[in-house]
């Protein structure tokens, strides 16, 4: 479901390139070098042909050092955050040749980290054809199960690339001031992503069923809403350490530019704001899951605070106050009088229209806008559950609403957990490619 701004990384021409890699392999690197992702069948048709080229660097890596050989005289990767190296480093005069600088360990890393971020493109892709299915009689959700494991296939798919990646880089750290190398705590940043988008997908799943049962017969079963809840929760968490992962990240970015480090980083611009969105998003997940299973113990005003938490969570351009928050008198007043005011009189008042849904959008690009998809049918949800359960409220329950900063404030919101997903071993070319069709072919458990 997560698709970063300005991702993937793709190859760009190689300047000088040695004879370390043979023509034909060459000849796979420059298909690839007009890449065409605006939708899912190019997605899958690009990251066949990078596979190919990946598994051909792999077995050149089988006769030749990974560190010592060196390929190009820049780096041939676009969204990559040089700093100054390119300046400071590729100029420096040193008494060995300029094109010692690119190694075919690099290489191989970042065409891994390309992989895997067009792997969590495809299944987001693959995600949101199934979630805008509008499903007629006598046409059901289990129908679908297919694409749902494929989606899940397609993820454990990306975190094998960077299990390999993972392995490989403990071996590829810089041992010469002159040699780049890439950043490592990329790896495990994307690792932690993939796991949240595979739950997230859950979430989804289950949000498109609840649209269907609800539109055949208005009907809101609690089933496993406390535990999509803890999903919801658990996605919550994570993003939080995966924005102070990001933040070191950053932090790379600047001290290879400060110290000629060598380090090579992503372009993360807009991560930040990006995550941001997508953690308010999970929150509104847990708040509805919540509400739902509320209005099943028949805690009628906790489900309708539950509901206008989520739909500010939604709202917000900047995340809802944590209890400590609250608890300032004077920041309390000045929250609640551009908030409460605005807010809850504009957008909680208004709950029959999924029209006044309004995001910070400027937080998505390209393919990054894909969750957005999703977010309006949850924001569409959530007013339909509100109009039911005020309705049954306003005329036979007659419960006071629990005020949303106290939903917000609760220390009794249940503990984040994850779906259990099956093991996934590091990318092997033959091994993986026959693990990646029998997980997803015939029918049956996915995860």
């Amino acid at each position: 479901m997560i698709v970063l701004p300005n991702t993937p990384p793709t190859p760009v021409q190689l300047t000088d390139p040695t004879s370390a890699i043979p023509q034909n392999v060459l000849t796979l690197r420059s298909a690839l070098q007009r890449p065409s992702l605006s939708n899912y069948n190019e997605s899958i048709r690009y990251v066949v042909n990078l596979e190919q080229y990946l598994d051909a660097i792999i077995d050149l890596s089988d006769t030749t050092d990974l560190r010592s050989t060196f390929v190009s005289t820049n780096i041939p990767w676009s969204n990559v955050s040089k700093g100054d190296i390119k300046s400071k480093i590729f100029k420096v005069k040193s008494k060995k040749a300029v094109v010692d600088k690119w190694s075919l360990g690099n290489e191989l890393s970042m065409t891994l980290i390309s992989a895997a971020l067009i792997y969590n493109r495809v299944a987001s892709e693959l995600s949101n054809e199934t979630i805008n299915l509008e499903l007629d009689l006598p046409a059901k959700p289990e129908d679908y199960n297919e694409n749902w494991k494929q989606i899940m296939s397609l993820y454990k798919k990306s975190v094998s690339m960077m299990l390999l990646a993972g392995q490989m880089g403990r071996n590829l750290i810089q041992s010469k001031e002159d040699v780049l190398f890439i950043n490592p705590t990329i790896y495990s940043f994307i690792l932690k992503l993939t796991d949240i988008s595979m739950q997230m997908s859950v979430l989804s799943k289950f949000l498109w069923i609840s649209r269907y049962t609800f539109n055949q017969q208005e009907n809101t079963s609690a089933g496993n809403s406390m535990t999509l809840a803890k999903v919801a929760i658990y996605c919550m968490n994570e993003l939080d350490m995966v924005q102070r992962i990001l933040e070191e990240l950053n932090i790379s970015v600047k001290n290879s530019i400060k110290t000629d480090s060598g380090v090579i980083n992503l372009d993360y611009t807009d991560w930040d704001t990006y995550l941001q969105v997508v953690r308010r998003y999970v929150s509104a997940y847990a708040g509805f899951y919540l509400a739902v299973q509320s209005y099943h113990d028949h805690r009628y005003g906790n489900a309708l605070g539950l509901i206008q938490f989520s739909l500010l969570s939604l709202q917000s351009k900047k995340d809802l106050p944590t209890s400590s928050f609250l608890n300032k008198k004077v920041t309390l007043k000045h929250f609640r009088d551009r908030v409460s005011q605005r807010k809850q009189e504009n957008i909680l008042s208004n709950l029959n229209s999924i029209s006044t849904l309004d995001i910070n959008k400027s937080a998505f690009n390209g393919k990054s806008g894909i969750v957005l998809n999703d977010l309006s049918y949850l924001f569409d949800q959530l007013i339909k559950l509100n109009l039911k359960i005020s309705s049954e409220n306003n005329t036979l329950h007659f419960d006071e609403i629990v005020h949303w900063s106290a939903i917000n404030s609760d220390a009794k919101w249940p503990i984040g957990s994850k779906i259990p997903v099956s093991h996934v071993e590091a990318y092997s070319p033959n091994h993986t490619k026959s693990k990646f069709e029998q997980d997803y072919s015939g029918r049956g458990e996915y995860y």
